[in-house]
């Protein structure tokens, strides 16, 4: 039945209709407690947040579906984080529940996936770097060391883990090879982004608003802190390790995400990519349960704890954001990306 769920929501991309939505990407929490150069949800205003109770009724109206994302700010400030996610897998019984969290909290993260149906949840933790560069960019409470103690007390739990390392300088950049390294003799996949310029879901000055700037292809909006060149070469290097990826699905999506920083970082001949399915398969939820456009376009088409489904999904507040998205010359940022890939079938080109 999912698989027909997805042919069906693959062709209705492709033609720029609406199926319902099947990827959901829900920030539990502005608040964080680290103080990352490339990011500034710690510097937002928190706001209200959805309790456990709100979370299964927005989920409730969302219905099933296949990926469920939780992330943040740092999902583990809020202490219920558990009967979220427990509302989540209750109310939408996903295939996949994935947590990103900087690691900060390395005990109530071991306890919260102890707590969950393991098979389902894959946990990431990020980093930026190796010791001295994580610890300079995140801060004092958000250390390499206690990210490195949240990773092994994950694979001690026979818990799915793997680590996300945001390339936010050359000193970054340099540490990739270390750090894949260090994972390696975890038995832990590295997977590498390269930090972003702005974006509209983190930034205090585009929050609320369109980040069209930013999304002129074939560009890709470095972080200033980077080079091209260099970045090029990272890429060019991330490529060639995919081998080390144990996780074959995984070494798929990053080979097909590579592909594409690589063609956009290289100058003209870069691709258009997948038919974006913002507001389409893939939607996001704001801590308050507002839906955003995406991460680069955070005007709002509605609220799911105050309107229902149809309300959102297919309200005319939402129809001038879709065409925005269809006219949108498009990003690279991963997160948005992959589900487009996925739900286009674009992402079979990576197979080979």
């Amino acid at each position: 039945m999912r698989t027909l769920s997805w042919l069906s929501s693959v062709a209705k991309n492709r033609v720029g209709a609406v199926p319902r939505p099947s990827w959901c990407t829900y920030l539990v929490t502005y608040r964080c407690n680290a103080r990352c150069g490339m990011c500034d949800s710690w510097r937002l205003k928190p706001g209200p947040e959805l309790s456990p109770t709100d979370v299964a009724a927005v989920f409730g109206k969302l219905g099933r579906l296949d990926v469920v994302r939780l992330s943040g700010g740092e999902p583990f400030l809020r202490e219920d984080m558990l009967e979220i996610a427990q509302a989540v897998m209750r109310a939408s019984d996903p295939m996949v529940l994935h947590v990103t969290t900087n690691g900060s909290f390395p005990e109530r993260i071991e306890r919260f996936a102890q707590s969950l149906e393991a098979t389902r949840l894959r946990m990431m933790v990020s980093f930026d770097g190796l010791g001295e560069e994580h610890d300079r960019n995140r801060g004092a409470a958000v250390s390499f060391a206690q990210a490195i103690e949240t990773v092994v007390r994950l694979r001690g739990a026979k818990i799915a883990v793997s680590v996300n390392h945001t390339v936010i300088s050359a000193r970054s950049l340099a540490d990739g090879a270390g750090l894949r390294e260090r994972m390696r003799g975890l038995g832990v996949d590295v997977h590498s982004v390269l930090a972003y310029e702005d974006s509209a879901m983190y930034g205090i000055k585009l929050r609320g608003k369109r980040a069209s700037a930013l999304l002129s292809r074939p560009a890709y909006p470095l972080h200033p802190a980077l080079r091209e060149a260099d970045a090029l070469d990272f890429v060019e290097g991330e490529l060639g390790a995919l081998d080390q990826i144990a996780d074959r699905g995984t070494r798929i999506a990053k080979r097909y995400y590579l592909r594409g920083l690589r063609s956009r970082l290289g100058g003209a001949n870069a691709p258009r990519g997948p038919r974006c399915v913002a507001l389409r398969s893939h939607i996001r939820l704001l801590p308050d349960g507002g839906v955003p456009v995406c991460q680069f376009n955070t005007e709002r088409v509605g609220n799911l704890l105050k309107q229902s489904l149809e309300e959102v999904w297919h309200g005319e507040a939402a129809k001038p954001q879709r065409k925005w998205v269809d006219d949108c010359s498009g990003c690279w940022a991963e997160c948005e990306v992959l589900p487009s890939a996925v739900y286009t079938g674009d992402l079979l080109r990576a197979i080979v």
